[in-house]
């Protein structure tokens, strides 16, 4: 009962805030929806929610206001939680919900652009995506960090057994210099490719570009990247095979141009023979 008075006196207090915070910003915000919602949101909170969020997140997309983006954190910190909560009970090993967590709200805080207010429910689809990628980045990356190196075996009594871990910290000076050589080359490896690929995404159309980034960043079906630029299912999947095609293609120009003129500085380097 306590919960439920307590629950009820936050709701009230956040219609508050959200009727203050319209009221503050009439001229910037144009039309009274938002002043609405929140005399609608007192009344019942749990049947206007989602129109309240998305409401919000439009208005933080166009004006990047910092205390709408804290309102919309605010309202559905706890719910995100809970959902986070839940994607995790899947990985089998351990994830800390709070980093999923901030991710989350630093992917909304940082993409308001991709944010399309259609529906009522947009915003809850929209970062319940964000969520569900969140959590399955964050688990995979848990995995690939987990490993069990065993430095042997000794026998406590006939029934058990204790298994002895390695110091990962034991690692002698020539292994940790290959380790700081292979990680230098590697850094500088990847920085290269993502130069190229960044030249290489700049050459894209606009709509390449849209189809490429709902596709394999939004990790949206090819059924909602399609609706969502109003094409049919197989012309989309063209548009992301040509977009891909392109995008490749001027990398592997541009590596290939890149391995020639290295070569070429080797051939000069290079000493030349002694006549015979």
């Amino acid at each position: 009962m306590t919960k439920t008075h307590s629950d009820l006196e936050h709701s009230s207090a956040f219609a508050a805030r959200l009727q203050a915070f319209a009221q503050a910003n009439p001229v910037v915000f144009g039309s009274g929806d938002l002043l609405e919602l929140a005399t609608e949101y007192a009344d019942s909170p749990k049947q206007h929610k989602d129109a309240v969020s998305t409401t919000l997140m439009g208005v933080y997309s166009k004006t990047l206001s910092k205390e709408a983006f804290a309102l919309i954190y605010e309202l559905n910190h706890d719910d995100f939680l809970r959902l986070t909560y839940h994607h995790l009970k899947r990985s089998y090993y351990h994830v800390d919900a709070a980093d999923v967590l901030q991710e989350v709200f630093f992917n909304v805080f940082r993409y308001p652009h991709n944010f399309k207010p259609e529906r009522k429910s947009a915003f809850r689809n929209w970062t319940h995506s964000i969520i569900r990628n969140t959590a399955l980045k964050h688990s995979r990356r848990a995995q690939r960090n987990h490993a069990t190196t065993l430095n042997g075996i000794s026998r406590i009594d006939d029934d058990e057994m204790q298994l002895d871990f390695a110091d990962d910290r034991a690692i002698n000076p020539l292994e940790h210099s290959a380790e700081h050589e292979e990680t230098e080359d590697l850094v500088r490896a990847w920085r290269l490719y993502l130069h190229y690929y960044l030249h290489a995404y700049r050459c894209l159309t606009p709509r390449e570009k849209r189809v490429l980034y709902l596709v394999e960043v939004d990790n949206l079906p090819y059924r909602e990247a399609a609706d969502k630029v109003e094409v049919r299912v197989e012309n989309l999947k063209m548009m992301v095979f040509r977009a891909r095609r392109k995008i490749f293609t001027i990398m592997k120009r541009k590596f290939q141009t890149s391995q020639d003129a290295c070569d070429r500085r080797v051939v000069a380097d290079e000493p030349k023979g002694e006549a015979n």
